[in-house]
């Protein structure tokens, strides 16, 4: 019995290439796009990353994880975009009522930047602080 393997040659640029890049981003560095509490406003970051190649953005696996700590304290990262769902109660003069609303996180990128940005249900942006820090992962297979 005669066995013929017949196989290209393995090089290391034939081997995927993985990144893992980790970015925080403070409370100032937030911007709001539109006016206050306006139909269709957000918050937006930009964020260089060299990384992010043309090559990377036409050929590759990007994924992005929002990382936080649960209410067991541990440490999670939630693959994006996801949506948060929430619901105010309000009470007064003995009437309550409830107001059910949702924060949604995304990201695009492009050559060079990842922009990430979080919309409210419903476009309540006035009186909303940005957390003192967001923690995202992105992940760049290439």
């Amino acid at each position: 019995m005669i066995v013929v393997v017949i196989g290209s040659g393995c090089n290391k640029d034939d081997v995927p290439k993985l990144k893992n890049i980790e970015f925080s981003i403070t409370r100032g560095m937030w911007e709001l796009i539109g006016e206050p509490d306006e139909i269709g406003s957000y918050y937006y970051c930009i964020i260089d990353v060299p990384e992010l190649t043309s090559n990377v953005c036409n050929k590759g696996l990007i994924q992005c994880y929002y990382c936080y700590v649960d209410d067991f304290g541990d440490e999670v990262q939630t693959p994006m975009p996801f949506t948060f769902y929430g619901m105010d109660v309000y009470e007064e003069s003995g009437y309550q009522w409830e107001n059910p609303w949702s924060v949604h996180y995304s990201y695009d990128v492009t050559p060079g930047s990842i922009a990430f940005k979080i919309v409210f249900s419903d476009f309540l942006t006035a009186n909303w602080t940005p957390p003192a820090r967001c923690t995202f992962r992105l992940l760049l297979v290439y």
